[in-house]
């Protein structure tokens, strides 16, 4: 079965302040070769790096985790070194003219309804063009996207979004 993370699973698996049994399980079925690995796009390397930075600076106010410089640093390298080793991700390419079609499509469709970002748009949609059956986020707004366009989202990351929200 093909898997799609979504940045915000990606990010809080690098930081020890968001570790849980729901990411570290499911990571290590696809270290184990029993999931496909994850395709990583583009997206994921510009996002991922802002996500940890952004913790970092809103780590300075007081009802937010504490993320340091060095851990924002240390959770980047450590990405890097797991998309070279090739374990866990695998590089994917998709069409820039289909996914802008592929998003434009789930836009129409749903944000006026549901109200969906731009990122959860296109996480969903390069999951879709990607063949993906199964959809890896924390966030509530990129599940509800996900499953009404057919994606399975793991019950276990379901039950962690609605804690976090």
């Amino acid at each position: 079965m093909k898997i799609y993370a979504d940045t915000n699973f990606i990010a809080r698996m690098y930081l020890s302040q968001f570790a849980s049994d729901d990411t570290d399980g499911l990571v290590e079925l696809v270290q184990q070769g029993q999931l496909a690995r994850i395709p990583i796009i583009w997206l994921h390397e510009i996002e991922v790096a802002n996500a940890w930075e952004l913790y970092v600076f809103f780590s300075k106010q007081p009802q937010h985790p504490r993320v340091t410089a060095e851990q924002a640093a240390a959770a980047h390298a450590d990405f890097r070194d797991d998309i070279r080793a090739g374990l866990i991700y695998e590089p994917a390419a998709v069409s820039t003219s289909r996914l802008v079609r592929a998003a434009e499509e789930l836009t129409l469709r749903h944000t006026a309804k549901l109200g969906f970002r731009t990122y959860d748009i296109i996480h969903v949609a390069t999951a879709l063009e990607l063949g993906c059956a199964e959809f890896w986020t924390f966030d509530q707004r990129a599940i509800t996207l996900a499953e009404k366009e057919g994606l399975r989202v793991p019950a276990s990351l379901k039950r962690a979004a609605k804690k976090l929200h």
